[in-house]
């Protein structure tokens, strides 16, 4: 299995529990860089480093994905990223170059603590209302994640007017968890996801 692992926005205390123990129970560990590889020696020795350069990473990219599209069949194998895999993450390219390369390997993401929410933390302010996360390379709006979504049929409806996709998340790692088309109604715990 080939494991994604967010490390959070650069405190060890940060790490969630969740990839502590992947850090400490995959065969290996692979950081693309030095600031990852101080977080992840704080749970573990042996870490190995490869760099990623900035902007031309594409041949170490194809480079490790040849090697782990068949160790992940057989080892575990953590990638461990600052922040979190799933947002502009070293992560994405890796995972779709392995996945190319072998569909038959297993890619699980170990979500933590992203920098846009912890960032409200540092600050001490408390977001009450709705907000806009985007990248300054790239304006284009491509998700929207709509939180409480009670009525999620009419927002995935709202949403679709608009050009997004979108699925009902609820629940979210907690017993009775649903993802799937959204309903008519849902829980305070729900989201709707849209993406185009």
């Amino acid at each position: 299995m080939l494991k994604g692992v967010s490390l959070g926005p650069g405190d060890p205390e940060l790490v969630t529990i969740k990839a502590k123990k992947a850090i400490e129970m995959c065969d290996e560990v692979i950081v693309p860089g030095r600031l990852a590889e101080s977080i992840v020696k704080e749970f573990r020795d042996n870490v190995r480093v490869v760099e990623f350069p900035m902007g031309n990473a594409d041949g170490v990219v194809e480079t490790l994905a040849e090697e782990l599209a068949y160790r992940c069949i057989s080892e575990d194998i953590a990638f461990c990223v600052l922040g979190d895999v799933a947002f502009f993450s070293t992560f994405q390219d890796l995972a779709g170059a392995v996945r190319k390369k072998n569909p038959d390997v297993v890619v699980e993401m170990v979500p933590g603590v992203p920098s846009f929410t912890a960032v409200f933390s540092r600050l001490g302010m408390f977001v009450d209302s709705s907000f806009r996360v985007r990248s300054a390379l790239n304006q284009d709006e491509g998700f929207e994640v709509v939180l409480k979504a009670t009525k999620p049929l009419e927002i995935s409806e709202e949403l679709r007017n608009r050009g997004f996709r979108s699925i009902q998340v609820e629940r979210m790692f907690m017993e009775g968890e649903f993802v799937g088309r959204p309903r008519e109604k849902a829980s305070y715990f729900t989201m709707v996801v849209g993406w185009k």
